[in-house]
């Protein structure tokens, strides 16, 4: 009785099959993997951002304000702070520009310092000078008073 097996040419070509169906399984597994990864650090990075724009906003002097800050964040990174803080046209409200620089630990392998810009405007009555802001007041009725001339004239 003869017996039926596969040959060795029949082996090597279905798992050169197997390999090929493999490699882009296993790539893209990969990247998957490092997908999240990225996601995992740019969601704290983005919590640590927020606790130090947290801090500028509990700030109630703009000399400190600008000055900033530093903490350490739970994954063992080094989080600074800054803002320039620049006046308006109107009365206490400011243009902020807030960066953050994320510097990993020492032990990690990637040694890339994070930085995070960002512009705003913020309402802080604190930040202001009194003759400053009167000054910026009385620019404004100023102006509302002659935009109301104008246009009883017309």
């Amino acid at each position: 009785m003869m017996r039926r097996a596969f040959t060795v040419i029949e082996v090597i070509v279905a798992m050169a099959i197997f390999a090929m169906a493999v490699i882009p399984l296993a790539t893209g597994y990969m990247n998957v993997i490092m997908a999240y990864d990225h996601a995992k650090q740019a969601l704290q990075s983005d919590h640590d951002v927020q606790y130090a724009r947290a801090a500028l906003f509990a700030q109630a002097d703009p000399t400190q304000a600008m000055q900033g800050g530093q903490f350490a964040t739970l994954d063992g990174r080094q989080l600074t702070w800054t803002a320039e803080i620049a006046t308006t046209e109107v009365a206490d409200l400011f243009t902020v520009t807030f960066t953050c620089q994320i510097t990993p630990p020492a032990t990690a392998t990637q040694q890339d310092t994070t930085t995070v810009s960002e512009v705003f405007r913020l309402l802080r009555p604190s930040w202001s000078d009194p003759a400053q802001r009167t000054d910026l007041q009385n620019a404004l009725r100023q102006k509302i008073t002659a935009l109301n001339a104008a246009n009883q004239t017309q």
